[in-house]
C-alpha cells in the first residue's frame, strides 16, 4: 500500500471521529426548550418574558359597596414571577367578615387568561382598615396574553359591635448591618379582652402602591383593656427587597368571647 493511500485512509477516518464527536456535542450545546405535543418547540421561559411588558398592564378595581381596593400594584420579581399587590379598605360603618377577593387576569377582549380566589385569613375586618394582599401568578407563558387585571371583593357583614380597640405606633427605627429594625407598641385602647392578634406591616413606593407586606411577631396574642406590648420587626435589606418609601401599621384582632358563669 503506497503512502499516500495511507494518508488519506488516516483522514478519513479522523473525519469521521469529528463528525461523530460534533453530533454528541451540538445537542448539549443548544438550548433547552419544551416540545409541544405535535413535537413543535415552545420558548423558553426567559423568551415568554423578553417579549412581556407588565408595565403596560390596565389594573381595573370593582370593589363592593362599602369596601374599596387602592394602592395596587403588579411587577415581576426577581425571580420572573408577575406579583399583584394591593389594600382591601373597610369604607362602611360596619365590619365585614368571610371575605374574599377574586383577581382575574385578562386579555384585550376582556376573555380570562387566569382567574384566582384569595380568602382573606382574618375574621373580621373593622371600619376604616385596610388588610394588605398579593398574589403570585406563575404561569410565564400566559404573561404575554395579559392585558388587565380586573380585582373584586366578596363578604358577609358582621352585625355587632367589636368592643375591643388595639392600635400599633411605630416608635423609633433604626439600620443594623444589612437590617432595617422598626420598633413600636401596640395598646389595647377598648374595654374588652382581645385575642388572636395579628400586627401586619405595609411597605409603599413613592406613589403609595404596596410594594411587599411583612408580618411582625407579637410576644402575647391576647391582651387586657389598657394593656400594651412591645414589637420589633426586622427588614433585610437586600436585592429581593422591592424598594419603598414609607409604610403602614394594621392590627386584626377578635375579641374574646366571655363564657356565662
Amino acid at each position: 500500500m503506497s503512502k499516500k493511500k495511507t494518508n488519506a485512509r488516516s483522514l478519513g477516518s479522523l473525519i469521521i471521529i469529528a463528525a461523530v464527536m460534533a453530533s454528541m456535542l451540538i445537542p448539549g450545546c443548544q438550548k433547552q426548550t419544551a416540545a409541544s405535543p405535535a413535537g413543535e418547540e415552545k420558548p423558553s421561559e426567559a423568551a415568554y418574558i423578553d417579549l412581556f411588558d407588565y408595565t403596560g398592564i390596565l389594573i381595573k378595581n370593582t370593589s363592593s359597596i362599602g369596601t374599596k381596593i387602592k394602592n395596587c400594584n403588579v411587577y415581576l420579581d426577581i425571580y420572573g414571577d408577575l406579583v399583584f399587590f394591593g389594600e382591601l379598605e373597610n369604607t362602611s360603618d360596619t365590619a365585614k367578615t368571610d371575605i374574599e377577593i377574586t383577581i382575574d387576569f385578562l386579555n384585550s377582549n376582556n376573555g380570562a387568561v387566569h382567574s384566582a380566589i384569595i380568602k382573606i385569613p382574618i375574621n373580621y375586618l373593622r371600619s376604616g382598615a385596610r388588610y394588605p394582599f398579593h398574589y403570585y401568578f406563575t404561569e410565564k407563558e400566559k404573561y404575554i396574553d395579559i392585558f388587565s387585571i380586573k380585582t373584586g371583593v366578596n363578604y358577609r357583614q358582621y352585625q355587632k359591635n367589636l368592643e375591643g380597640n388595639p392600635i400599633a405606633e411605630a416608635e423609633n427605627y433604626f439600620y443594623e448591618d444589612d437590617y432595617l429594625i422598626i420598633e413600636g407598641s401596640v395598646i389595647n385602647l377598648g374595654k374588652e379582652k382581645i385575642k388572636n392578634i395579628r400586627l401586619l406591616c405595609t411597605f409603599y413606593d413613592k406613589r403609595d402602591r404596596v410594594v411587599f407586606i411583612k408580618e411582625t411577631h407579637l410576644a402575647r396574642e391576647k391582651m387586657m383593656p389598657s394593656e400594651d406590648q412591645k414589637f420589633q420587626l426586622k427588614i433585610l435589606l437586600d436585592q429581593y427587597l422591592k424598594e419603598f418609601t414609607h409604610y403602614s401599621f394594621e392590627v386584626f384582632f377578635e375579641d374574646e368571647i366571655k363564657v356565662p358563669a
